[in-house]
């Protein structure tokens, strides 16, 4: 049924938003749970999946987790949501505002997973090429080479993109000034598509689509702007996708095909984003229920942030410690508890710490200034 959005409060915060990411990072949590015990994706033969050469019977069977990497395409949509939806509530919004808020929002739960993980997985920081790698991590661009892009914590790729995303975010701002959000759309879509064509020429088709030329945030650039797109229409009071059912119908069916047939794979984050879109736009118009499920799904979306950072090298060395004594759904269970055991006292301490750090120093030089 559509409605005014539900689930706001005084400082514009969306409950379907929380769920949303709550979905995400249990998509995502679930798919890096599974691969390393029943295998991430079933081979190409040609350009098409080779079934009969897949690892195992569940890769089959359970087919649907290995697409789980959907969940990052709906976690970029629902961060250009929130950072518009943000700015377009903000009656003081400015640039250096703007990344001071996302600097202490993001940059100490991260370097403090990047400081453990490197230690985890003993970065050798007596050689050129762990310092290499430090650096690069440490500074958001590790995403742009295929040698940093899986290192230290192969999650990370997307938090460098998102990076470089906010960074683009003024030129978002100053296109939508001139000519709307449907040129913003226009404009994202075409430097996405641009891109596509080099990274092919250059790279080839990816056997994988989680790759450093084909995840450049000039490739995400329109899929963050969906978000940003569905918050715009949202606070004109109108829909951003009518017909939404035929919207599904038609790109729904696109996007399993480009799983399934290699020359497509290029569109499929974007497909997956163009859904998350859709399910975003008509999230927000609809009325959420209040109840247990919805809680605990709405503060798993909470802690998503955190989460996300901590789980993949978590995963993979508590799998192999676990694997003694548990195996299967019963392993991926406990390991994904444990995970957000540990996303919680992330969330509680790190994130919740560097935003109020950020907010004290803030009003730290607002004094000194007057």
């Amino acid at each position: 049924m559509v409605d005014q959005p539900r689930g706001t409060s005084t400082n514009t915060h969306l409950l379907a938003v929380d769920l949303l990411r709550g979905a995400a990072i249990v998509m995502v949590v679930v798919y890096h749970s599974f691969g390393p015990v029943y295998g991430y994706y079933v081979p190409w033969k040609g350009w098409f999946r080779n079934f009969a050469a897949a690892p195992n019977l569940p890769l089959i069977a359970f087919y649907p987790i290995s697409i789980g990497w959907t969940g990052v395409a709906l976690f970029f949509v629902l961060s250009g949501f929130c950072i518009h939806w943000s700015f377009l509530r903000s009656p003081n919004f400015s640039n250096p505002r703007f990344f001071w808020r996302r600097f202490w929002r993001l940059v100490p739960a991260y370097y403090a997973a990047l400081i453990a993980f490197s230690i985890l997985v003993r970065l050798p920081l007596d050689t050129l090429d762990g310092i290499k790698q430090i650096v690069v991590h440490a500074l958001f661009i590790h995403n742009f080479q295929e040698s940093t892009f899986f290192e230290i914590n192969p999650s990370f790729w997307s938090i460098a993109t998102e990076v470089q995303l906010y960074l683009l975010f003024p030129m978002l701002l100053l296109i939508r000034r001139q000519g709307g959000m449907q040129a913003c759309l226009l404009f994202t879509f075409s430097v996405g598509a641009l891109w596509r064509i080099l990274a092919v020429v250059v790279w080839g088709l990816p056997d994988h689509l989680i790759t450093a030329g084909f995840c450049s945030p000039l490739m995400t650039w329109f899929d963050w702007t969906l978000g940003a797109y569905v918050a715009e229409c949202l606070n004109q009071s109108k829909v951003g996708f009518a017909h939404r059912r035929l919207w599904l119908m038609i790109v729904i069916p696109l996007f399993v095909l480009s799983t399934l047939y290699k020359p497509l794979t290029t569109v499929s984050f974007s497909l997956a984003a163009v859904i998350s879109a859709v399910i975003l736009d008509w999230s927000v118009w609809t009325r959420v229920p209040k109840n247990a499920l919805s809680g605990i799904v709405s503060f798993i979306g909470t802690v998503s942030y955190s989460a996300y950072l901590w789980h993949q090298p978590l995963l993979f060395q508590l799998s192999s410690d676990l694997n003694h004594y548990m195996n299967g759904p019963a392993l991926i269970a406990s390991v994904g508890i444990l995970i957000f055991a540990l996303a919680v006292l992330s969330f509680g301490v790190l994130e919740r710490g560097g935003i109020l750090a950020g907010k004290v120093l803030l009003q730290h030089g607002r004094n000194r200034r007057q």
